[in-house]
């Protein structure tokens, strides 16, 4: 049996390393805008372009990686996203030359994430892939606790260049410990299935793809703000990194213990999803009081339920789209993208316009929307849906 942790570590290291531009940006966002003499929102919308560049990216490259490879796709993100990273550093000191080394850093995101979930779906026995979905996506989590403390402990008393520089080395050292390696023999199958059959646009995935954009705009909204609001709340900007990163964290425990889950009871199908979901809406309306005491209980839910779906979201697009999981994942994963750039747009003209608390208040409603639009993908599929799915998934190949 191959080394189950080991993998899960690689796509931990690769996700994270791959998806932390976009959430260092946001929590370095007050340093970066006085440095560069811009609006916060308008650093804000760094991260809407890291996002949406990924949107773009992820579909078509996730049919590239069916083709190339999922090693060879995870090598070259982490390169080009290490790489913008240090050249941020040094040469960002107007906003258009931040923005597009920004958007230089999401294709590369766009073309990780969509590798990593091959690479699992090839590397990892079935009987474990839900706890190893639920550490990979604890990737995002882990980048924006990585955002969170690097405020206090590096961007505090360095400045955010060397910061930036520092993150951009983690990428160039991961893409560096990114070797090729046997696979497992089943992997051989599903990969065979994969590279020779094109996936259908089917009306199921195209929902799946809007309810993800509807569960991430909350969350993009959150990772981009939550300091901002925090600061205005009356909390300090070093406390607001802590909770940043406690709130990250909580949402990666979330998200192993569901991939644990999952495999236990073998239900990798969506109604924990949505349920997560219309739960985690309670934490962004909390958000919207403006006080201290509610904003920290609500930044916690949010995170935690807001946040813990998207390790089993992932597996159960996998799971139903085994033939080929690049190329549904990076359908998905569009739909993620687009919601993680569009909520911190959308939330930074929303606060400015009518403050943080109706910006949240409004926030909370896009994610009640998102369990609503899930749940609808659900009923697409029929009956016995975690059940069929299984069973599809033992045989090597699902078809819808």
């Amino acid at each position: 049996m191959r080394p189950f942790y080991r993998d899960s570590l690689l796509a931990v290291g690769v996700g994270t390393a791959s998806v932390l531009p976009g959430f260092l940006i946001g929590a370095l966002s007050l340093q970066i805008r006085n440095d560069l003499g811009s609006s916060l929102a308008a650093v804000g919308a760094g991260v809407t372009v890291f996002f949406a560049a990924g949107a773009l990216a992820a579909g078509p490259l996730g049919r590239v990686t069916e083709r190339v490879g999922a090693m060879t796709s995870m090598r070259l993100a982490n390169l080009v996203s290490g790489t913008s990273l240090l050249l941020m550093a040094a040469f960002a000191t107007s906003l258009p030359v931040l923005m597009a080394l920004l958007a230089l850093a999401g294709v590369a995101n766009g073309a990780a994430q969509p590798a990593v979930n091959l690479f699992m779906a090839q590397e990892v026995d079935m009987d474990r892939q839900g706890f190893a979905f639920g550490l990979k996506q604890s990737a995002i989590p882990a980048a924006t606790t990585i955002g969170g403390l690097a405020l206090p402990v590096l961007a505090l008393p360095l400045g955010w260049r060397p910061t930036v520089a520092i993150c951009g080395l983690l990428g160039l050292a991961v893409a560096m410990v990114t070797r090729r390696r046997s696979r497992n023999p089943s992997a051989v199958a599903v990969e065979a299935a994969a590279r020779n059959e094109r996936l259908p646009l089917s009306a199921p995935l195209l929902l799946l793809a809007v309810g993800a954009a509807c569960s991430s705009f909350a969350p993009g909204a959150l990772a981009a703000y939550l300091v901002a609001t925090s600061v205005d709340a009356g909390i300090s900007e070093g406390t607001a990194g802590i909770v940043l990163a406690a709130g990250s964290a909580a949402s990666l425990v979330v998200r192993i213990g569901l991939g644990i889950r999952a495999d236990r009871k073998r239900d990798y199908g969506f109604t924990v999803i949505v349920l997560l979901l219309a739960a985690g809406s309670v934490g962004f309306f909390l958000l919207s009081t403006g006080d201290p005491a509610p904003l920290l209980v609500g930044a916690f839910i949010a995170f935690a339920l807001g946040w813990g779906w998207p390790g089993l979201f992932n597996m159960a697009v996998v799971n139903r789209w085994r033939s080929a999981p690049a190329a549904a994942t990076g359908v998905t994963q569009a739909g993620i993208y687009v919601g993680a750039a569009a909520g911190p747009l959308s939330f930074g003209l929303l606060s400015s316009a009518l403050g943080y608390s109706a910006a949240w208040a409004l926030t909370a409603g896009v994610i009640v929307v998102a369990a609503i639009v899930i749940w609808l993908a659900q009923t697409r599929f029929g009956s016995a849906e975690s059940g069929t799915a299984s069973r599809g998934a033992k045989a090597g190949i699902r078809h819808i």
